[in-house]
């Protein structure tokens, strides 16, 4: 997916804020908005500051000088290990990540885009993506089967700090949001499916991208089709994701707990310094409808054979043990006895 000389680049659409029907206009033609510098970058450097000060208390990532720059010291791990869960359930606890989606200029634009009432989903997304873990990185898909509700879903895609498109920066296949609901199929990265693109689809449609900086959004709708880059960097990628949609239309009860649903929302509150956004939903007009489990095209996801998962940790593990290596060669890390 790091073949950057096959991706086109994306065009920015800040000259189009302030003007909701340019933008949606936009968003039709090209299956996302691409917005530089809309968000404080001060703002996201302190949540990123918090994410840093939680990955290195959990030895994810080198401390003192080399903090600011997220590098991985570990191998990586999935969203099923108990270790990633126990960084990631205190991520959801901090303020800061979840108020960022009420920020005012970021609803100011989500309103331009989804309408005068959209207002953000109390799920809230954080991604912390590996360095040298190919194999799971996110695939090409869609939000809808994950959240449903209603068509007009839109996400906002933030990353946490400057992400080079080689640093698994966002990719988004221009113009698939047309296409409706596409099949899924088992995947191992994360959400552990993916799309299935028609033949005709790849063979008509371009993938875009671009290097993202602090302070940047991109917006998609639901039925877009997106993916992320391979991490080719030592660094961590850290981003958020919220998704925004009108009010009186329909969502799931997925949507209404807090991400992987680990922990209740009085834990995740417990601690906060402000309480006007707690259960800000409640006060909302919305139609809570049932969640549909959409089947895999390829039939219930297979039991990896043991030495196939043997030699995927292999893999993983020759990556993660080479990358040290040139840590240790450029005098960042200790070398290993």
């Amino acid at each position: 997916m790091n073949n950057l000389w096959a991706f086109l680049p994306m065009r920015e659409s800040n000259d189009l804020l302030g003007d909701p029907a340019a933008l949606r206009e936009r968003l039709d033609e090209d299956s996302y908005i691409l917005l530089r510098q809309v968000i404080d970058p001060a703002r996201i450097q302190a949540i990123r500051d918090d994410v840093l000060d939680i990955l290195c208390r959990t030895g994810w990532i080198l401390g003192g000088r080399y903090l600011a720059d997220a590098i991985s010291c570990i191998s990586p791990l999935s969203e099923f290990d108990e270790a990633f869960q126990d960084a990631y359930q205190e991520i959801q606890r901090l303020e800061a990540f979840h108020t960022l989606a009420h920020d005012p200029t970021l609803v100011e634009v989500m309103r331009q885009v989804v309408g005068a009432s959209a207002f953000p989903h109390p799920l809230k997304i954080a991604r912390l993506s590996f360095p040298a873990n190919h194999e799971v990185s996110t695939p090409p898909h869609q939000d809808f089967p994950n959240n449903q509700g209603t068509p007009s879903l839109t996400a906002s895609w933030i990353p946490l700090g400057d992400c080079p498109a080689n640093q698994a920066g966002l990719a988004v296949l221009r113009g698939s949001h047309r296409h409706g609901v596409l099949g899924l199929a088992h995947h191992p990265g994360p959400g552990n499916r993916q799309a299935v693109i028609p033949t005709e689809m790849l063979a008509e449609l371009h993938w875009v991208t671009t290097d993202f900086r602090a302070g940047d959004i991109l917006l998609f709708p639901s039925t877009a089709v997106h993916a992320s880059l391979n991490n080719d960097t030592d660094s961590m990628r850290l981003s958020v994701d919220y998704r925004y949609q009108m009010e009186g239309e329909p969502l799931t009860p997925i949507v209404l707990e807090p991400h992987f649903q680990r922990q209740t929302w009085d834990q995740v509150y417990e601690g906060w310094e402000h309480s006007e956004l707690k259960y800000y939903w409640r006060d909302l007009d919305f139609e809570v409808v049932p969640f549909e489990e959409f089947p895999l095209v390829d039939g219930p996801p297979p039991e990896m054979p043991r030495d196939e998962l043997w030699r995927h940790l292999l893999r993983q593990e020759a990556r993660h043990n080479k990358r040290m290596e040139r840590l240790a060669d450029a005098g960042i890390v200790d070398r290993a006895p």
